[in-house]
């Protein structure tokens, strides 16, 4: 990522840093091995160490990040809200790559490769956004070689393992590179789960490949796969159903290929002085919408206000008698 204009934030302790910058390391290394075991445990070429390296990975590191999120937890700011820290802990233990950009518990700040720490916030979100364009851009436009590899050369890279080890390898970079981009953006933006509904496409590209992943050992590890391996005889029903969770799992690829293409026309589109500007009147004439919706609203409210209150008055209003009759 390439720096702008430094964001003045404060400095935390020394400890702070270097536990960032080491954290960081980790679930990016993390991050790797979980590329590495969705793109490479189901190919062909995959050898029983190399899985093994991998999975012992995942198994030794998971540790660390449970062990760091619990002692954030505890050492948090008693000041802020207890619940938005424990749901990003429990997020870090289940899928510890989201530990790359973790705002730290108790300074609320986030740390991110050659600028230091930052406030999460719109701010940030603008800089990392302008920081990743160009980049992911060409990410996204790595899957067409990709393609011409899988679909007009398969013959010749399943005959070769050293053409299929690249070719798992270009498109785990590939897929590195968008689930890094999408951490570091949903951790900055004010919203994060609006951020992730608004960029669906973006969320489709990172989990479509951990889909295509879990179906592959769904087949493989179903009593209908240990069947056919077996030699038994298979109902027509049984058969249709393997039909169907390969034809998921192709799918689920073709899926993932066909949306990497439309992100990066969109991008490659999307970043033009015409098209931003379009977008910028878009979000002017929503937030103007929201202001006048929310002018009557609090019109609305000083009514029933003022109603409430004259109310409250006349029943504490005394009333004075009736005066005697002469």
């Amino acid at each position: 990522m390439t720096p702008d204009t430094p964001i003045p934030a404060p400095t935390p302790p020394p400890g702070d840093t270097f536990r960032a910058r080491f954290m960081f390391a980790l679930a990016f290394v993390y991050l790797l091995l979980v590329a590495g075991v969705i793109h490479r445990a189901t190919s062909k070429s995959v050898s029983q160490v190399e899985l093994d390296v991998m999975y012992a990975g995942l198994v030794a590191l998971w540790p660390i990040f449970a062990f760091e999120a619990a002692w954030g937890v505890r050492r948090r700011d008693r000041a802020a809200r207890r619940r938005p820290v424990v749901l990003r802990a429990a997020l870090v233990a289940l899928m510890p790559p989201w530990r790359m950009a973790l705002a730290d518990p108790r300074t609320g700040l986030i740390w991110v490769p050659r600028i230091g720490w930052q406030h999460p916030g719109k701010e940030l979100f603008k800089r990392l956004e302008k920081s990743f364009a160009g980049p992911m851009i060409l990410f996204a436009f790595l899957i067409l070689p990709i393609l011409v590899l899988e679909y007009l050369r398969g013959d010749l890279v399943r005959d070769t393992p050293a053409l299929t080890l690249a070719l798992d390898l270009g498109i785990a970079v590939v897929w590195v590179a968008f689930a890094t981009e999408f951490v570091f953006k949903a951790s900055a933006h004010p919203k994060p789960f609006t951020f992730a509904k608004e960029r669906w496409l973006d969320v489709a590209i990172v989990v479509l490949p951990m889909l295509e992943f879990v179906l592959t050992k769904w087949v493989d590890a179903a009593p209908l796969a240990r069947l056919l391996r077996a030699g038994r005889a298979l109902s027509p029903e049984q058969i249709a159903r393997m039909q169907r969770l390969y034809r998921l799992q192709g799918v689920a690829t073709k899926a993932w290929h066909a949306l990497l293409l439309i992100e990066g026309v969109s991008r490659l589109l999307g970043y033009t002085p015409e098209k931003r500007l379009a977008q910028l009147e878009e979000q002017m004439a929503e937030l103007e919408e929201q202001l006048k919706e929310a002018r009557e609203e609090a019109d609305e409210m000083r009514k029933l206000i003022a109603e409430k209150a004259a109310t409250e008055v006349a029943k504490e209003t005394p009333v004075d008698p009736p005066a005697p009759v002469p």
